[in-house]
């Protein structure tokens, strides 16, 4: 599916998905408020530069779970470590709907990694 914005992507959502895809939202416009969120691969990014290769976090939607997507792998693999119970994939990691503990963790990689390339 093809969406014009992230809002439009949001909106597509269930009630229940939509609450978490929208907290993550709102914790990097206040964040990362310089950074403009946009679709790309249909989902919501953000972009550090003009290019993906700048680096990126990304969200996506799933059944039973959100996905946190992170152009640096470095990152999943601290991840896993402190998430055990977390399943991962390939640059990102799986938390489930619910799981507060785990995206509070997140969102400090999150803000670690966006803020090691903004500030560099």
């Amino acid at each position: 599916m093809s969406f014009a914005s992230i809002n439009e992507y949001i909106n597509s959502l269930d009630e229940n998905t939509k609450k978490y895809i929208s907290d993550f939202e709102n914790f990097m416009k206040t964040e990362f408020p310089e950074i403009i969120p946009k679709i790309s691969f249909a989902m919501p990014m953000w972009w550090t530069g003009s290019k993906m290769y700048n680096g990126y976090v990304a969200i996506s939607a799933a059944k039973k779970h959100y996905s946190i997507h992170f152009h640096d792998e470095s990152y999943i693999t601290r991840m896993k470590e402190e998430l055990p119970n977390c399943t991962f994939g390939k640059r990102c990691i799986n938390v489930k709907y619910g799981d507060e503990y785990a995206i509070s963790i997140v969102k400090q990689y999150v803000s670690q990694y966006l803020n090691s390339i903004l500030k560099a």
